[in-house]
């Protein structure tokens, strides 16, 4: 049964996510939610089919991407709604950071071959197939190669930061991810406030240019909710809200298990768009 239930941070196969786009839709459509965004990292590959898909089902697609910045030593993620996937300067930049991701991995398999782990970057690519290669592929491949019982542990021992196969990514500053998901149209809202652990933050992030701040996170408290949400409406920032789901077996958070309601939607869709063409 549909309701007035939406979940706008979503992945798939394009990045990190378990499921193809379509079976994203699938299973939004099979929970009731009335709208999702695919938000795959640094990626669009799978809007069209997620938007194709959901013609079909019923489901409202927004166009999205989580773009990765850094900013005073944290990784902070940008979620992009409403986005032209089509844009020359957008794709330019996914281009580079999907190649980046891939030298990266070549680094970190290294970093695993000189600690005697026999991986390879074939095994690892092959586990990414057509989508951008993360840390959660060599995971996987660390857990089917019998180096460690799980994606966790993997992590814990191996590829999490400070660990001894850690290697650093190639980012963006916020206000650059910023600028590129205004000249492409889009709404730039910061993900997860809460996981950073550095509200004092807010402030210098907001004036990068941000249109918005995930209030309602999985991950989030009910408290941290209330406060994100009153520091959204006391910056005049927009709500946004979901689940970070990224199928079975990474771990994360249910799709459809965030209360997250449909006028956030109809709010991002009736904002001024920073740097839209006319």
């Amino acid at each position: 049964m549909m309701t007035d239930r939406i979940d706008l941070h979503l992945h798939s196969t394009c990045s990190d996510g378990t499921s193809d786009p379509e079976a994203v839709v699938q299973k939004a459509h099979d929970h009731g939610l009335r709208a999702i965004s695919l938000t795959d990292h640094d990626c669009v590959d799978g809007v069209r089919a997620a938007t194709d898909a959901g013609k079909v089902l019923g489901v409202e697609v927004i166009p999205g991407a989580e773009l990765s910045t850094t900013f005073d030593g944290k990784d902070i993620h940008i979620l992009a709604y409403f986005i032209d996937c089509a844009r020359p300067g957008l794709l330019n930049y996914l281009q580079l950071f999907r190649d980046e991701r891939q030298r990266r991995a070549k680094r970190i398999v290294n970093r695993l071959n000189q600690l005697g782990v026999a991986l390879t970057i074939e095994a690892v690519m092959a586990r990414a197939g057509d989508g951008a290669v993360g840390r959660p592929h060599i995971a996987d491949a660390l857990v089917d190669e019998g180096y460690v019982f799980s994606i966790s542990e993997a992590f814990q021992k191996y590829l999490g930061y400070n660990r001894p196969a850690y290697e650093q990514k190639y980012l963006l500053s916020p206000e650059e991810a910023v600028r590129l998901i205004h000249e492409a149209g889009g709404l730039a809202c910061l993900a997860h406030p809460g996981i950073y652990n550095r509200d004092d933050l807010l402030p210098a992030l907001v004036a990068c240019g941000l249109d918005g701040i995930e209030a309602v996170y999985s991950k989030h408290t009910p408290e941290q909710i209330r406060r994100y949400e009153e520091f959204a409406d006391l910056c005049g920032l927009l709500k946004t809200g979901g689940s970070d789901c990224h199928g079975s077996g990474r771990g994360e958070p249910t799709m459809g298990t965030v209360d997250v309601p449909y006028a956030f939607l109809e709010r991002l869709r009736g904002a001024e768009v920073k740097g839209r063409s006319t």
